[in-house]
């Protein structure tokens, strides 16, 4: 008996985990994050700011003009492209920010920044791809 609840432990245990990783792998937009509004108003100090940091701490992975490519260090997946029709991991500026803030799950080729940039000069980087993107 004992070995049996051993057993129906283990294909549980297993069960749980191939779906957190599925939810973990799925990419596209994601609700939640959807709904948190931008609360810093999109404006030229913004944009700079946003800038200032972007150069400072993107371009390393997403280039100069914000058009991706492979990441300073050797991984096998590029940066997304913050300029084009393409929002891999969803495209309004909740998600955007969310982004930036956490990362991507599960192997954090894009990794968090929470802890390096503030909430604000966080929203000032969205504003400034937004500014971006809409030239495009």
């Amino acid at each position: 008996m004992r070995a049996v609840l051993k057993g129906l432990f283990v294909v549980l245990m297993a069960g749980f985990l191939a779906v957190a990783i599925t939810a973990q792998e799925k990419r596209g937009p994601n609700p939640e994050a959807a709904k948190v509004k931008n609360p810093v108003a999109m404006s030229p100090e913004s944009i700079a700011a946003g800038q200032a940091i972007y150069m400072k701490r993107c371009r390393g992975c997403h280039s100069s003009d914000l058009s991706g490519g492979p990441p300073k260090e050797a991984g096998d997946h590029e940066a997304s492209n913050l300029i084009d029709d393409k929002w891999d991991h969803g495209s309004t500026d909740g998600e955007i920010y969310h982004v930036i803030r956490n990362g991507v799950a599960p192997e954090l080729v894009m990794e968090p920044w929470d802890d390096r940039i503030s909430e604000t000069d966080t929203w000032n980087i969205v504003n400034f791809i937004r500014s971006k993107a809409a030239k495009q």
